[in-house]
């Protein structure tokens, strides 16, 4: 196919098996997989020779579309910068954190890890995360983790179902899954420092105790959950969870009619619920679109329900 800024691009989904996973997300969006558990579909996600969505009628992953036709995106970035996701947490996942981009540059050769999630189903349901942590220097946090005196490390999250929590880098989290189905949104990364794996003892999936104390912030960073208000436009809602430069734009679209929005940069647009169009082409439960800087307006029909990821460069400050 011709790659140009006037066509609209479809981008085909990954899944991969986890030992928290479960059968969720295999059921609500009818996937045709051998695996026996999904844990996560990666709708959006560009690691070369790892997890690389392949881009349909290009011949190309993510990344080498990325790499020879920057145009398409308008970024000068050297490496693709977004990642989006829909996870279903069953199990104990683990006790972790992720690096940010100067620590993971200098340890792992990859950009770090800023995210952020919601659950999809919205309700009055609230529940109580382990996010982040209590300590106020790091000989305590360090001691809290080597005893595992996790009610001394760990603060506690209200969240109810729908809300947006954005995770900083360096922010510890995890533990058992309630069953939820989530989007998420962050930079394209996939480094994860596990500090307690429920004392699994799996080589594939080692502690990082060091790394996770090295990245932890005194005092800790704040963080919270949130509910922007949606803005009505016609047949469409639309809602900006985050949109931090150098980091990520995470969006959500609820149609019911049509309606058209403006962008001034790269859209990666994936259907959770129903079905419709975007700017022309059908797009079904599970489906991902891909529509370029410049394409035009971001054109939406249909009775659905879309997550988006889009991306800002950080600006450097004039001395």
């Amino acid at each position: 196919m011709e790659i140009s800024n006037h066509s609209v691009y479809r981008i085909e989904p990954l899944y991969k098996s986890f030992v928290w996973a479960g059968h969720k997300l295999i059921d609500r969006f009818g996937l045709k997989t051998d695996l026996e558990n999904v844990g996560t579909i990666y709708s959006v996600l560009a690691l070369p020779g790892e997890l690389d969505n392949p881009v349909t009628g290009t011949g190309m992953t993510l990344s080498e579309l990325y790499q020879t036709h920057r145009e398409l995106f308008g970024c000068s970035d050297e490496v693709f910068p977004v990642r989006m996701t829909i996870t279903c947490n069953e199990g104990f996942q683990s006790y972790q954190s992720h690096p940010g981009d100067e620590y993971a540059m200098a340890h792992e050769g990859c950009r770090g890890k800023v995210s952020g999630a919601i659950t999809l189903d919205e309700s009055d349901e609230k529940g109580m995360w382990l996010f982040g942590h209590k300590p106020m220097d790091a000989k305590e946090f360090r001691r809290c983790i080597d005893e595992k005196d996790w009610d001394a490390l760990f603060t506690k999250l209200e969240v109810k179902d729908g809300d947006f929590v954005h995770t900083p880098a360096g922010v510890i989290h995890g533990g058992w899954g309630s069953g939820k189905v989530s989007a998420t949104f962050g930079t394209n990364s996939d480094i994860t420092y596990r500090f307690y794996d429920n004392d699994r003892n799996d080589p594939a999936r080692p502690l990082s105790i060091d790394d996770v104390c090295a990245c932890a912030s005194f005092p800790e960073l704040p963080f919270k959950a949130e509910r922007p208000e949606g803005v009505k436009k016609d047949g469409v809602t639309r809602f900006v969870y985050h949109d931090v430069p150098g980091e990520y734009v995470a969006l959500r679209y609820k149609v019911d009619g049509e309606a058209s929005f403006e962008h001034d940069s790269f859209l990666f647009v994936t259907c959770v619920g129903g079905s419709g169009t975007v700017c022309g082409e059908a797009i079904s439960l599970g489906e991902t679109l891909f529509i370029p800087v410049g394409y035009g307006p971001l054109e939406l029909s249909g009775k659905m329900d879309c997550i988006a990821i889009s991306y800002h460069e950080k600006k450097e400050c004039a001395e």
